[in-house]
């Protein structure tokens, strides 16, 4: 028997960028993915035997698990998930004997009688000699006292083998699964300095645990990248079972039935809800951790990030720690307008304001950042920071831009109108009209891009201002003086069927 491990080491994966906004610490659903690593010492006689590794992770999935370090030979292995709760002790315990204690609130005096278990949880009947009772349904504070615990029942979720060893001996152990209800993101906050210029860039790596188990000063890692999984990755189902009492002669009511004379007085409405349980210190708390910042090494194809110093991912809890911190980062403010969204209209329209960075070293950044929520600071009229945007990011290599959308432009607008739609022989081509105007008291940059949607063959065969194409789309940079109007116009043309 293994009451705990002595050490574990913790490696989350996601499955592609995670939203924090949506952990859920409190609820059933076990998402995302880790791989947990034990070390336990087990004593282990000679010949026969069953060993339980107890207190694994709630979301283990059993078929994933390999244990290093057993002597002999391992001929099964059992996975005992039915845990010990109100609703599972009843079910377990029906024909079995229990002692009911009732207090009158009045006296303070207890009474005690034995009672067999009919029938439970979903409304529990107790047989007292032929006397037939629902739990909890007197009006009376009542307890159940069971004098042991079913077999079958455990208190945390266990692993158990069969072992045939030649000898007896202590061993040392490495239990080595997979577990959900592990999960992790990133966010990143840019605060823009006053020169409007340069931004300080932090990145937070975000724990997440919604299971039940808590593991304490445990080496952890992170893995960002794109994690093939397949659905039957998963935990052995566990259904919850709960305990409900079922009165009589109507539902939603309680009987009150003194204690002397055996007599059902008149109804009465049920009791308040007992108080919401106490939630411990870590439970739905938010650890932040910033002495360190962690180690960003790479791992196949993907990112592994080691966080500096062991940490204690509890149970119901999220944690941050430091993964990025780069400062005076330069950056573009540039205003992008996609003529292929639909404003082909002759309608007037607000471009998108965009903070582009270039990851490279050159520009002051240069490292993998994995996919996530970026929230935009810049500063305020009256000092301090006002949030200026958010907006959620892919996972962005080195060598690529980094582009933050925050939104509408204020003062600035484009109205596009396709002038012409023609033919020419096999081909269509369709002129575009776009006036820019910038009422800002600012000089700025404004991109027009045309996606290649109209179909095959797809090119620009002429122009008022030369263009270049960038990740599928045929770009104008058109810069602006303050209260300053220009026009672009083009024509494309693409292949007719």
């Amino acid at each position: 028997m293994s009451e705990r491990p002595d050490a574990v080491a913790v490696t989350i994966y996601r499955d592609g960028p995670v939203n924090t906004a949506d952990f859920d610490t409190r609820g059933d659903d076990l998402d995302g993915l880790a791989l947990i690593t034990e070390t336990r010492v087990v004593d282990i006689p000679a010949g026969t035997s069953r060993v339980s590794f107890r207190g694994v992770a709630e979301g283990m999935v059993p078929q994933t698990a390999a244990i290093e370090g057993l002597p002999g030979v391992m001929l099964e292995r059992n996975q005992d998930y039915d845990l010990l709760s109100p609703g599972s002790l009843i079910a377990r315990s029906i024909g079995k004997t229990v002692r009911l204690v009732r207090t009158n609130p009045g006296t303070g005096l207890t009474t005690e009688e034995t009672a067999i278990v009919r029938s439970g949880p979903d409304g529990v009947m107790l047989d007292f000699g032929g006397r037939l009772e629902a739990l909890r349904c007197s009006g009376l504070p009542e307890r159940l006292v069971f004098d042991a615990i079913p077999a079958g029942l455990s208190d945390r979720p266990t692993l158990s083998v069969l072992v045939r060893s030649p000898t007896a001996g202590r061993y040392k152990v490495r239990l080595t699964y997979l577990a959900v209800g592990l999960n992790w993101s990133a966010d990143y906050v840019a605060r823009i300095r006053p020169d409007g210029r340069t931004l300080d860039l932090t990145g937070w790596i975000t724990l997440a645990n919604s299971s039940a188990t808590s593991f304490a000063n445990a080496p952890t890692e992170v893995v960002a990248g794109t994690l093939q999984r397949e659905d039957d990755t998963a935990p052995t189902y566990i259904e919850r079972v709960n305990l409900a009492a079922r009165c009589w002669p109507l539902p939603g009511y309680w009987s009150r039935e003194a204690l002397r004379g055996g007599v059902v007085a008149d109804m009465m409405a049920p009791p308040p809800p007992p108080p919401a349980p106490m939630m411990s210190a870590s439970a739905e708390a938010m650890v932040v951790t910033a002495n360190r910042i962690a180690v960003q090494t790479e791992l196949g194809d993907y990112k592994l990030y080691t966080l500096p110093d062991p940490t204690t991912v509890a149970a119901h809890q999220t944690k941050q720690v430091i993964m990025l911190e780069q400062s005076a980062v330069p950056f573009e403010r540039i205003y992008v307008f996609d003529v292929q969204d639909g404003h082909q209209d002759g309608g007037t329209y607000a471009p998108q304001a965009v903070l582009r960075l270039t990851n490279t070293l050159a520009r002051g950044l240069g490292k993998p950042l994995p996919g996530g929520a970026v929230s935009v600071m810049e500063p305020g009229p009256r000092g301090g920071l006002i949030l200026a945007g958010e907006k959620r990011m892919k996972d962005i290599a080195v060598g690529l831009p980094v582009e933050i959308e925050l939104g509408g432009a204020m003062d600035i607008s484009v109205r596009a109108t396709n002038l012409r739609d023609w033919r020419v022989g096999r081909k269509r081509r369709v002129e575009v009209e776009t006036a820019i105007a910038n009422d800002k008291a600012v000089p700025v940059i404004v991109e027009i891009r045309e996606a290649r949607t109209y179909g095959p063959g797809f090119k620009v065969v002429r122009e008022s201002l030369r263009h270049h194409s960038d990740r599928g789309y045929e770009v104008w940079t058109v810069t602006l003086a303050p209260g300053e109007r220009k026009v672009l116009t083009y024509t494309v043309q693409v292949d007719l069927d």
